[in-house]
């Protein structure tokens, strides 16, 4: 294997990856899309490419969020001899500054949003590469996609960098268009030159049966929400036999664009009630009782018509009545303390991190967790957000800091832990309910089985609830997006083709010319 022969990097830190050096002899040159699952050393092939590139001219690398620049540059200081390495994330107020730091850089890690608001102060004439972490968001009015615009016209070279692209093939093409992808790198852990670098990871998911008493109030959730149905159908017009929570929430952005006519406000809280039922619904069945008893109090609380009309229908008040009576707890909990307890018995240096989607479940799963010897759990949240108080960067940082020194051994987190931010290689992820999103699935397996370390992954379904559901979706997704990236990336190679034919056949003609 023929290691890159690249001035400033420092060899020495870096371990020979086979497939990270082809994939950065394949790029080097091109504008390309390398996508490569969380854990795999998509910033080492950045930075071999960066490092080849600064000679010609100054490298801007671009993060969406701020924790995220800090670790690029401290990777590129750590990994690079590069000097005048610099990061701006819009928190250097004054734009003089911001402007003498351009100018003086050869390399700029920054937020995207911060460069779009100096796109006319950044000396784009200066700069030889573009890159582009998490280039999934590169689409609709997101800060990369006016940065690549100014990348086409001025023809600087653009690499993104993603471990999942989406399913969409919309959304796909749009990525690759607004970076004039020539060529995609593609690699999944059953990959031959990938393989050898990947420990074993244990995939499991595991059914759990829906209570009986939950099902009972599930069903007559339904008969609430099909009663909901008629009225709606009977307002628009539409003609689905079944909707979802998605569907209504759809429907609900488009009546608030439209015209605040006399029945606006009677549909807008037909559709609103319908998607708080939904949210009950979901949270008794996948979440739990305490869940649903905590929303409950909030729908009490609720001075919208939307939750009016819930509480003056004559079967709510009997829902009302069973979920506060009910007792026992969330069968996902008992499973999920069962999972870690012997996860930590069987490994001495174990590591976990616990996804949720609900900040009240984090909650009750810390407090739950941090009662089982040897465990010292720790929540890791998004910023204020909605109802309660969420985490500041530094918190987060700090929460994150003592994760790696062993203060704490387990994070139960939301999604916030899934892009980006670096996390230690863990021994089990735990997802306390599946995700729909492909993104988001790959990104959150990807904390484990990383480092050499080897991992397990659990997946918690309750049989019955929109777990399953969300499960398959995010299964089906995956398979679509990778026959969609083969799709492109065949499209792409034969436009090559056609254009080497036809640079072929000028030459030829002007040989004989």
């Amino acid at each position: 294997m023929d290691e890159p022969d690249i001035e400033y990097i420092k060899k020495e830190k870096i371990a020979k990856r086979e497939y990270q050096i082809n994939i950065f002899k394949s790029v080097k040159d091109s504008n390309a899309l390398v996508i490569l699952p969380t854990g795999l050393g998509k910033t080492i092939i950045a930075i071999f490419v960066m490092a080849y590139r600064v000679n010609k001219g100054k490298v801007i690398f671009l993060a969406p969020t701020k924790p995220l620049c800090e670790q690029h540059y401290a990777s590129i200081k750590e990994l690079t001899t590069i000097d005048d390495v610099y990061i701006i994330t819009g928190e250097k107020a004054r734009k003089d500054k911001r402007k003498e730091i351009y100018e003086k850089a050869r390399v700029i890690v920054a937020t995207p949003q911060t460069v779009k608001n100096d796109i006319e102060i950044v000396p784009w004439n200066d700069v030889s590469l573009v890159i582009f972490d998490e280039v999934h968001r590169c689409v609709g009015n997101y800060a990369y996609v006016e940065i690549a615009r100014v990348c086409r016209e001025k023809g600087i070279q653009m690499l993104g960098l993603t471990a999942s692209p989406g399913s969409e093939y919309s959304k796909l093409k749009e990525v690759i268009e607004h970076l004039a992808v020539e060529k995609i790198e593609v690699r999944t852990e059953k990959d031959r030159d990938v393989m050898p670098y990947i420990p074993y990871r244990r995939m499991k998911w595991l059914l759990i049966p829906m209570p009986e008493e939950v099902k009972i109030l599930s069903k007559k959730i339904d008969v609430m929400l099909r009663e909901m149905l008629q009225e709606l159908k009977k307002a628009t017009g539409i003609k689905a036999s079944r909707i979802t929570k998605k569907m209504l929430i759809e429907l609900q952005k488009k009546l608030q664009e439209g015209s605040r006519t006399g029945s606006f406000y009677t549909l807008i809280s037909l559709v609103s009630a319908m998607i708080k039922l939904y949210h009950l619904k979901e949270l008794l069945t996948s979440q739990g009782v305490e869940a649903a008893k905590n929303y409950l109090d909030k729908l009490e609380e609720d001075k919208s018509r939307a939750a009016e009309r819930i509480r003056k229908h004559e079967m709510f008040a009997e829902i009302k009545r069973r979920i506060r009576g009910m007792i026992y707890e969330n069968p996902k909990m008992e499973v999920a303390e069962r999972i870690l307890r012997k996860h930590f018995l069987e490994r001495e240096d174990a590591r976990a991190i616990v996804f949720a989607e609900y900040r009240d479940t984090i909650d009750a799963l810390v407090k739950r967790f941090n009662e089982i010897e040897g465990i010292r759990a720790a929540k890791f949240i998004g910023q204020a957000g909605g109802h309660g108080k969420g985490m500041s960067q530094d918190e987060q940082k700090q929460v994150i800091k003592l994760f790696k020194e062993g203060k704490y051994n387990v994070l139960v987190s939301t999604s916030i832990g899934e892009e980006g931010i670096d996390i230690p290689a863990t021994s089990l992820v735990l997802f306390y309910e599946p995700v729909p999103s492909a993104i988001r699935h790959i990104q959150r397996r990807g904390r484990t089985a990383r480092g050499g370390m080897p991992g397990e992954v659990y997946i918690l379904i309750v049989k019955g609830s929109r777990d399953e559901a969300y499960y398959w979706s995010s299964r089906r997704k995956e398979a679509k997006m990778m026959k969609q990236i083969m799709r492109l990336k065949e499209m792409l190679e034969r436009e090559r083709m056609k254009k080497a034919k036809i640079k072929k056949g000028q030459a030829k003609l002007d040989y004989f010319v």
